[in-house]
């Protein structure tokens, strides 16, 4: 028993250490006890330690510990891919040989393909690349439209010196702007973005499926022989129904056969207790992913849009018909904002954007400047004082993120299919 609660609570531990690491931070988890945790685990904890340490060491601690934390998670390496790959890579080592002989054909050819799917899918998220490049520029802008409030066009990355397509960003670990960018995954060394977010997926799919897979086939073999032990085949010849090792048995005691079990069976027990306590995790981040694809959003996305939600609840943000603006603002050249009829063919020519939405530090509804000859709006808010300004009447108050259209959600389906065939 102390065994099983040992092994448990270092693995849960971890798991949800992970868990709050990688997820406290996502808009859905705001104001709630996760992103206190979160807060906790990244600031409060750390800022303790550096007070600390500031009086003991003059800090000689915290700033080796932070030159070491800012490589592992700020630089590009491939240091937590390989423990990620070694992980399963021993776990399966131990587990295997140890059940081999005791596995059904039909098992024996099944358990290559499990422990091949996540390798195969590692190899291909880690070495896909979704880089804009100079080369693939063209490509790229044409591969989404903008949608006039996450992204608009005619913003260049500083870095990188070409306009930005939309959906993209510039990924400072891997220092190159990156095409539909969802995040940085430390766990492939590599961005997640358009051409290997299916391959990612897959990943976590097929890492979900190992482990359930493992924590099954553990569990049966442990059963099989808590069963031989307790309850010998000569004890239950000629029976109507055999008896179960576990009838009649408290849950203590039950709980110590399990610890036995586990003892004797050292190598399938402890891969078994990872797997299980592991597949949570593999499971939250699929079942978040898949959130993703039925919303039309990324990682990235879904924390723009999060900020939105704010300032809309601020009442800080108006929306105008682009038609409308278009005397105002009219299209960049094809190569910084390209023609509907451009945008690459699986994306629908209808999907577009009609609404453009700013954000106002002040609050107040966007200006012209006033014609001084009739007293009517000609142009953009300018420099001149208030007094040459006139409320432009084309921009009207957003209440409710419910007002405004995500161009990228076209259904679950559709969705899904963007994320399979949209690639370069």
């Amino acid at each position: 028993m102390g065994l099983i609660r040992t092994i448990a609570l270092v693995v849960l531990t971890i798991s949800f250490i992970v868990f709050i690491a990688l997820f406290g931070r996502l808009p859905a988890f705001r104001r709630t006890p996760i992103a206190f945790l979160h807060q906790l685990l990244w600031r409060h904890i750390p800022n303790g330690f550096i007070a600390v340490d500031e009086r003991l060491t003059g800090r000689r601690i915290s700033r080796s510990l932070a030159r070491t934390g800012n490589y592992l998670m700020n630089e590009k390496h491939p240091l937590v891919l390989i423990f990620f790959l070694g992980l399963q890579v021993i776990g399966e080592a131990m587990f295997v040989p140890a059940a081999w002989d005791r596995l059904a054909t039909s098992q024996k050819i099944v358990i290559p393909c499990l422990i091949a799917g996540p390798m195969v899918f590692l190899y291909l998220s880690a070495t896909t690349s979704s880089n804009v490049t100079p080369e693939n520029h063209a490509e790229c802008i044409r591969a989404y439209p903008y949608d006039f409030a996450l992204f608009h066009p005619g913003y260049f990355c500083s870095t990188c010196r070409f306009a930005k397509p939309a959906r993209s960003k510039h990924c400072p670990i891997c220092k190159a702007c990156v095409q539909k960018q969802d995040h940085h995954c430390i766990w492939i060394n590599n961005c997640v973005g358009r051409n290997n977010y299916l391959w990612f997926n897959l990943l976590i799919v097929a890492t979900a499926v190992l482990l359930a897979y493992g924590a099954r086939l553990g569990y049966v073999l442990l059963d099989a022989r808590l069963q031989e032990r307790l309850v010998p085949a000569a004890l239950t010849r000629g029976s109507a129904t055999a008896k179960r090792w576990s009838t009649a048995l408290t849950w203590g005691e039950y709980w110590q056969c399990w610890a036995w079990a586990i003892s004797v069976e050292w190598r399938i027990g402890s891969i078994m207790m990872l797997t299980i306590l592991s597949f949570p995790l593999a499971t939250a981040f699929l079942v978040y992913h898949v959130y993703l694809v039925w919303a039309g959003m990324t990682t990235n996305e879904s924390a723009k849009w999060s900020d939105w939600k704010e300032d809309i609840l601020d009442d800080l943000v108006y929306r105008a018909r682009i038609a409308e603006l278009r005397e105002t603002y009219p299209k960049l050249p094809d190569d910084v904002e390209p023609r509907d009829e451009d945008i690459k063919s699986p994306w629908p020519r209808g999907a577009r954007a009609k609404w453009w939405l700013v954000r106002m530090v002040d609050g107040r509804q966007p200006t012209l400047r006033k014609n001084r000859e009739n007293g009517k709006g000609v142009g953009e808010r300018g420099a001149e004082d208030e007094g040459n300004e006139v409320p432009d009447e084309r921009w009207t108050k957003v209440h409710s993120l419910r007002e405004v259209d995500n161009v990228y959600d076209l259904g679950f389906w559709s969705n899904l299919k963007d994320s399979i065939l949209n690639r370069d």
